[in-house]
Order: C-alpha cells, then structure tokens, then sequence
C-alpha cells in the first residue's frame, strides 16, 4: 500500500510540474537561439530596455524609513499581442515577458508573428503592487527586421507605493545592432527603423 501511494504522490508531482511548465510566458528575447529569418508569417523586431535608477536618494523621511533601493530589484516587463477591438491587452492572442536588472541595457531580438504588440506593463519582481502601465506598442510586419528603440525607464531610488516614474523612447540603434551582430550576425543588417509609439 505504501508503494502505490509513494508512486501515485511522485506521479502528481510530474504532471503538476509539466503543467506549470507549459504555463510558463515565453521571453520576448530569443537571442539564446537560432534566429528564424523575417518571412511570409511574421518578422523580426530588435530592441532594448533599459531601466535606471535614481543616483540621489529622495528626501522624504518615509522613503528612507520604509522604501527600498530600486538597484536591488529585477523589474519584469509584460509584453501582448493585441488586435483593433483589444487595445488594451486584456485578452491578448500571445503574452511574452522580459526582464531587466538596473544600470544593464537588455537587448532582445525576437522573432514574431505579423501584428500589433503592446509594452503593456513593468512590475518589481515578486512585487505585483510595484510597477505601472507603460502602454507603448510596435507592429511586426511579415518578411521585415524592425527596429523598435530603446525603452529608457527611470525609477526612484526609493521603491513605495504609488511613487511615479517616466519613460521614454530612444534611438540607440548603432549601438544594439552592432550587439547583436556580435552574436546573430546575419541579423540586422537591413533592419528599418519603425520606435514604439505611445498611445
């Protein structure tokens, strides 16, 4: 009895693993691997986030007593496919994640099925209540290598509820493909310049 119950429990183990698995969001940079081509069903988009955080404390007694050093994190950003009657995002057709630790720009090349995407949102990892809404989008066109920009995200030193943050769109393209040319160097060549908008 006590076997059976050993290998039921180690059975419902795996197939919870192999569930959470599948449950997993895919990462919007796919550099790790081969880069498929821009073809007839999607494209390829270059870009980079970059996430800085203040260089001088705030002087808010609050924030020193109770924030947290914005350095330390590992911010998470929320990327979805949307269509004309979901601009929002709340029902995409596909969600990709991507992170970024402060002060390291993360390039990211990924290879997407033709649409419109949305920069939907950033959250402090494990701090769900810590972020905002970015909604910034860029389009795949198919048999096209796009250049999105660079996403500049500036965040306080200290890290509290309902502290604002800015962001803008950059042009860093020298820079990023030249990095990916590095490592894919038959990608970019001939990427065309198409920055995130803001909505």
């Amino acid at each position: 009895m006590r076997r059976r119950c050993d290998l039921f429990g180690r059975v419902v183990c795996l197939v919870a693993l192999l569930a959470l698995a599948g449950c997993a969001t895919p990462s919007l940079d796919m550099s790790g691997g081969r880069i498929e081509p821009a073809g007839p069903d999607g494209g390829v988009v270059i870009g980079s986030v970059l996430v800085q955080a203040e260089q001088e404390p705030p002087d808010s007694w609050f924030n020193r007593l109770f924030g947290r050093k914005a350095a330390g994190f590992v911010y998470d950003f929320e990327i979805v496919r949307i269509d004309a009657h979901d601009r929002e995002g709340a029902h995409p057709y596909a969600a990709y994640a991507l992170d970024a630790k402060p002060g390291e720009e993360r390039i990211f090349v990924a290879r997407l099925p033709a649409g419109t995407y949305l920069f939907k949102a950033f959250r402090h990892e494990g701090l769900s209540a810590m972020g905002g809404d970015l909604g910034l989008t860029f389009s795949v066109a198919p048999d096209t290598t796009r250049y999105i920009g660079r996403l500049f995200l500036e965040v306080p030193r200290r890290v509290t509820m309902g502290v604002p943050f800015t962001y803008t769109v950059q042009d860093a393209r020298d820079a990023t493909l030249a990095a990916v040319h590095q490592q894919h160097p038959d990608v970019g060549q001939q990427a065309v310049n198409a920055p995130m908008q803001a909505r």
